[in-house]
């Protein structure tokens, strides 16, 4: 269900329990977020998602002063992909593809990776069905069509960590999905191996630009993206606005 001015997120909504929707306008002043909360009353919606661009001071003033609960920063990278660097393997760290079989390797890793992500900042959803999330994420991602690829790292023949590959708009762009790195097995190249073959695979799909999300709140994200090439692309802004309080 969309309208000017929302859109109803059904899967999230089930997921999560809430009626759940994302408000389409970017920008607002008095009347629109009048209009946008009425429209949200009409709809009986539980939670509403709202990304502000984080240099657009007018709208931000307007969710403050209408209670919309600031809840992450989002940070998009890019990087271009003339002449990707290949990462480096050895006998005990090697990147491929994944499939189905590594999910049992995989699944606790995507349930523990993510604890600094909006669901888990906003203690109003339930931290139990946002590892939940993550884990549904990547076994679609590997069992499913919702990633063109999903790169994983094998550490002395295990699999340690994923990257979720998607080859979606803007036409030309590739975007990096999920990172998740097993806790035994960071500091030991593996997240910078895996980006640097997930550039490489890009490039070899005709690729020429790779974006990729992480938090504000996310350093060593941050540090490892920018020493794979990537440069900061956008900063935005996640409110969060509730109009009934959880149990």
């Amino acid at each position: 269900m969309t309208s000017r001015l929302l859109t109803f997120l059904p899967w999230d909504s089930a997921h999560f329990g809430f009626r759940i929707a994302r408000a389409a306008p970017r920008q607002l002043d008095s009347t629109t977020c009048r209009e946008l909360l009425a429209a949200c009353k009409g709809q009986a919606i539980d939670c509403l998602y709202f990304l502000a661009d984080a240099a657009d001071q007018d709208t931000i003033s307007v969710l403050q002063a209408n209670r919309f609960d600031f809840v992450d920063i989002r940070l998009t990278f890019a990087a271009r992909l003339l002449e990707p660097a290949r990462p480096s393997q050895s006998n005990k760290l090697r990147f491929r593809l994944g499939c189905e079989d590594d999910l049992r390797a995989l699944l606790p890793i995507a349930r523990d990776s993510y604890q600094g992500s909006r669901f888990y900042v906003d203690r109003r959803f339930d931290s139990e069905a946002a590892s939940q999330m993550y884990k549904i994420w990547l076994r679609n991602s590997l069992a499913a069509d919702y990633a063109d690829a999903v790169l994983v790292a094998d550490l002395d023949g295990l699999p340690a960590g994923y990257v979720t590959c998607h080859l979606n708009s803007p036409a030309g762009e590739g975007n990096i999905g999920l990172v998740g790195v097993a806790e035994s097995a960071r500091g030991k190249g593996c997240a910078h191996g895996m980006i640097l073959r997930a550039l490489e695979w890009f490039n070899e799909q005709g690729i020429d630009r790779c974006n990729v999300v992480t938090q504000g709140r996310n350093i060593p994200a941050q540090k490892l993206y920018q020493r794979c090439g990537f440069s900061t692309r956008s900063v935005e802004l996640w409110f969060h606005k509730w109009f009934t309080m959880p149990d």
